[in-house]
């Protein structure tokens, strides 16, 4: 029955701190004379003694900002700390670090962290970092392109033509005498002959050698005549 008695001597059910504490000052003073609530709270946060002064001088009383539900930690008969969830409404004091994160409700002293660095508020959305990274480009990896030709004939030099102009000289009058023996038909002939009738092609050096004794006999047929006269 005493223990009944002493529990319900607390501000709340299964509170961590024996008394009300309404401010910071209070609150570390209760736990500096109170050693069943400084065991308390060294146990919740593995601190030490000095360590846990030093956290609670750090919260000061404040109010919810919005509605939430959280981890709220308790110590029942027998000393062992629990954890249950329960809905804290907007407007709830509670005691909260420098910059408003709630740390301990004001009432009962039960904390809503398990250390000076986290909060569990299990209806807030948990703030997670997302790692972008950059898209992947693939790299182009360009590789010899071998193209195809189709092989140059090569061009073997043509032989040459030669191509030779044939003139025309103008017919040379001959007179023979005396009804003597006349040659140049026989050489003419023979370089119709040999030409087989072409009209462009080069007498070739016999047909040239049989049209040169024949002038050559008409010319000294000739002196011979002019001689004897």
């Amino acid at each position: 029955m005493v223990v009944t008695t002493a529990a319900f001597a607390r501000p709340d059910l299964n509170a961590f701190i024996n008394k009300k504490a309404d401010s910071t000052a209070e609150l570390v003073g209760q736990v500096k004379r109170d050693k069943s609530v400084m065991d308390r709270y060294m146990r919740h946060f593995g601190m030490t003694r000095t360590e846990v002064i030093e956290y609670l001088s750090s919260l000061r009383p404040t109010t919810l900002k919005e509605e939430g539900v959280y981890a709220i930690y308790s110590v029942p008969e027998g000393g062992k700390i629990k954890m249950h969830l329960e809905k804290l409404k907007k407007g709830r004091k509670v005691f909260a670090t420098a910059d408003g994160t709630p740390q301990l409700v004001l009432l009962c002293g039960n904390p809503l962290t398990l250390g000076p660095k986290q909060v569990v508020a299990l209806n807030r959305t948990p703030v997670t970092t997302e790692v972008t990274t950059a898209e992947e480009i693939p790299t182009e990896i360009v590789a010899d392109i071998e193209t195809d030709f189709e092989p140059v004939a090569m061009l073997q030099p043509a032989e040459p033509i030669y191509t030779f102009g044939t003139t025309t000289a103008p017919p040379i009058p001959i007179v023979l005498g005396g009804g003597g023996f006349n040659p140049l038909p026989l050489a003419l002939g023979g370089l119709g002959f040999l030409n087989n009738g072409g009209s462009n092609a080069v007498p070739e050096p016999m047909s040239m050698a049989v049209f040169g004794a024949g002038i050559a006999y008409l010319g000294a047929r000739k002196r011979r005549r002019a001689a004897k006269k």
